[in-house]
């Protein structure tokens, strides 16, 4: 039975293997390229240094920028709209790289637990389930990342079509600039630098978002490892040497070593159950502090991106040529926020459901038959899993707001 799972596991994923937790590292190289982790730099006060600059060419200019233009432009809706919807934009960027800094301990705890021995130690014998879920997080970054893209594309054509049509010229981002921007080469140079502010600051934020889910990834694919462990405990090729053994016993008619090979045999069962008790555990530990740490800055970035595509919507309903890069780039960048609100929602219940399949493996070994060790061990797991696992920021469950927007 235990063959059959996994012959049809390799048929179901034909996906080239890749190292485990591989789309979790490509997070975390983005953000440590920005400065925003630390781990294992050798001149910190350098790399920190690194990181303020960043911060200021990245985040400081363009906010400031456009608090000053929603100022100057007090009064009027369309100008003030569009100003708000970037600064509501960058504004929470910004708080999340600030929490992800204040945090680095806590993250790196978690980090430090999917590169433990017991989150490791069954990647050989399960190789197809864990590609299965590190091309899943892959996906997830490359689709959320195609909507930026091409979204980033359309606004950074926008000062072409000024300059096309003969109209004055027009930036990819409205804001307010103690200088000339019409002028060359200013005009130029400040186009750059906010295409580079965009494309970069794109590029960290969703590394961010999908650094959280890659840690909600990790659980599902933990939870589906346990659960096979769990329903695959009597067909070990421990336990078939076994029964080979007490058949051997029995055509002897020798009944002292027949309950020893028994006993030994509940004895390899109870061990393996309790390696699977201390991976349960472990799980849920773990996502309980993915909880504690990220609970407050999901909540504020799905407010938040509910009222920016709003905003969107209302920039979108203002322009009046449709076939235009300030068109599709609006229409794009909306697009991303609700895929952003779209991948907490979907992974937060990915994890609901495969808690749910914890209880269920529980009877697909022979617990009948065996001692009472085993099914009491067996009873703490399927009592714990009762209870599903359900991350909640802000008082409001993630796979309930799934299914609010699915």
């Amino acid at each position: 039975m235990f063959r059959k799972m996994i012959n049809y596991l390799k048929k179901e994923t034909k996906l080239k293997k890749i190292n485990p937790n591989k789309h979790l590292q490509n997070s975390l190289s983005i953000i440590y390229y920005v400065g925003l982790w630390p781990d294992r730099v050798k001149y910190k006060y350098l790399y920190n240094l690194y990181a303020i600059c960043s911060l200021i060419f990245l985040v400081g200019i363009i906010i400031v920028s456009e608090i000053i233009y929603i100022i100057i432009n007090w009064g009027k809706i369309e100008l003030m709209m569009i100003g708000l919807t970037i600064l509501m934009t960058n504004s929470t960027y910004a708080a999340k790289v600030i929490y992800i800094i204040c945090q680095y301990k806590r993250i790196k705890n978690l980090v430090d637990i999917t590169n433990s021995e017991i989150f490791n130690r069954d990647n050989d014998k399960y190789k197809h389930i864990i590609s299965y879920y590190n091309w899943q997080g892959i996906f997830h970054y490359i689709a959320y990342q195609g909507f930026a893209s091409i979204s980033i594309f359309f606004y950074s054509c926008i000062p072409l079509q000024s300059v096309f049509s003969e109209k004055s010229k027009q930036l990819p981002l409205a804001g307010w600039y103690p200088y000339n921007v019409t002028s060359t080469p200013i005009f130029e140079i400040t186009w750059l630098h906010q295409v580079l502010v965009i494309l970069i600051n794109c590029i960290n934020n969703i590394a961010i978002d999908t650094l959280i889910t890659g840690f909600i990834i990790i659980t599902c694919c933990q939870l589906t490892i346990l659960s096979y462990n769990i329903s695959s405990i009597h067909y070990t090729v421990e336990s078939i040497e076994s029964s080979i053994l007490i058949k051997k016993c029995i055509a002897r008619n020798n009944n002292v070593n027949i309950e020893k090979s028994l006993s030994k045999i509940y004895n390899k069962f109870y061990e393996s159950l309790k390696y699977c008790v201390e991976h349960s555990i472990i799980i849920f530990d773990f996502t309980k502090q993915i909880q504690d740490i990220f609970g407050i800055i999901i909540f504020f970035q799905l407010f938040v991106n509910c009222i920016i595509v709003c905003l969107a919507a209302f920039n979108v309903s203002q322009i009046k040529n449709y076939i235009t890069p300030e068109f599709f780039g609006s229409l794009l960048y909306m697009c991303c926020m609700i895929y952003q609100i779209f991948i907490y929602c979907w992974h937060g219940n990915e994890l609901y459901l495969h808690s749910m399949k914890i209880c269920l493996s529980a009877y697909k070994n022979n617990w009948w038959n065996n001692n009472k060790n085993f099914n009491y061990a067996l009873l703490i797991i399927m009592i714990r899993t009762q209870i599903p696992l359900i991350i909640i920021v802000g008082k409001v469950e993630w796979n309930y707001l799934y299914k609010i927007f699915s």
